[in-house]
């Protein structure tokens, strides 16, 4: 019973500091400070100045680094630059 409301506790924390944060976002949202936008690289959602877009985001500047366990299932199809495979003649 003990390990069951420490981790409802967790849980309320972590979605209490979620929305917390969240809501803070919207605030500068609402006074023009920060736009919540997509990335026009991939899609992904991502916080900037409304006086710049976003080109690139984090996924698409640090892939690997935030898709660890998926670079490490697709490791056969990294392209490593300036590498020249056989089938590139």
């Amino acid at each position: 019973m003990a390990i069951a409301e420490v981790l409802v506790g967790v849980l309320v924390t972590a979605l209490l500091v979620v929305t917390t944060v969240m809501a803070y976002i919207g605030m500068l949202g609402i006074l023009g400070i920060v736009c919540l936008v997509r990335c026009d690289r991939c899609g992904h959602l991502g916080i900037t100045s409304p006086h710049e877009p976003l080109r690139s985001c984090t996924y698409c500047r640090h892939g690997r680094v935030m898709h660890a366990l998926s670079t490490v299932q697709h490791a056969h199809a990294l392209h490593v630059v300036g590498h020249r495979s056989s089938s590139d003649s």
